[in-house]
């Protein structure tokens, strides 16, 4: 459809798939750009060799390693944990992300095509368990687990953005652990606002009944302390009249009840 003078209109921008670079979270980089500066030995290039070249996309830090790798292309054993460490750190920067979000911690690794078996393995030899699921024809492996993503740094040689990971860890759950405990004394407020309301309420409805007067002299004393200490916690009334908070709380249960019987 052409528009006024036959000039064709531009077309809509298609949102993009995937993890854009704006959302794309800092840590999976850092962890990259550790990674591919680590020294390569002898028999670490034969195992980036079998994995970077034949991998779907690479970041700049790992094309310059897979550069620095490609003069070896033999498959490697990994029967050593230096190879089995070398096959880790080659497959995150084949296609591997990581994120501490708010929503959760996240690592994912996707292998290039043939290495989904030894990727289980090796990951099965370091102890870790991913769960498996397919994107777009391809078999992510996944760790939600903090103490596995932590585990797969170490095992990785990440060892500067696992000391970083475990900073946002501590403070994620301090931070937690924080706001649990105002929003249990928030509500713990609230829940003894209201019932300090309710009591008042029902001293009222029985001094004006008249009945109040008729009450044993701990309910009236419990009642006109009430009255006049209306914010009052169970602790100060209880100081107030020298006795417990369980006798205090259950004097003004039994104030409660008697209105409800009006």
């Amino acid at each position: 459809m052409t528009g006024r003078g036959g000039a064709v209109p531009p077309r809509p921008a298609m949102p993009r798939r995937g993890v854009t670079a704006v959302r794309r979270d800092p840590l999976s980089e850092e962890v990259k750009a550790e990674l591919a500066r680590l020294p390569l030995r002898s028999c670490d290039r034969g195992v980036m060799a079998a994995l970077l070249p034949r991998a779907g996309h690479l970041g700049v830090a790992a094309r310059r390693l897979a550069h620095r790798a490609e003069d070896r292309a033999p498959r490697a054993a990994l029967r050593r944990a230096c190879c089995r460490r070398a096959y880790l750190r080659g497959l995150f920067l084949a296609g591997g992300s990581v994120s501490a979000g708010r929503s959760g911690y996240l690592l994912e690794l996707r292998p290039p095509r043939g290495e989904i078996g030894r990727a289980r393995a090796v990951l099965s030899r370091e102890r870790l368990r991913p769960q498996e699921r397919m994107r777009r024809g391809r078999v992510v492996l996944a760790l939600r687990d903090a103490d596995a993503i932590a585990a797969f740094l170490r095992a990785a040689g990440a060892t500067e953005t696992l000391l970083r990971f475990e900073t946002r860890r501590v403070a994620r759950e301090v931070r937690g652990r924080t706001n649990a405990l105002v929003n249990a004394d928030a509500a713990n407020l609230r829940r003894a606002v209201s019932a300090a309301r309710a009591q008042r309420a029902a001293i009222r409805a029985l001094t004006h009944d008249g009945r109040l007067a008729s009450l044993p002299d701990s309910l009236r004393a419990v009642a006109h302390a009430r009255l006049r200490a209306p914010a009052a916690t169970l602790a100060d009334l209880a100081g107030r009249l020298g006795t417990t908070k369980w006798s205090v709380r259950s004097r003004l249960r039994r104030l409660v009840d008697e209105a409800g019987r009006l």
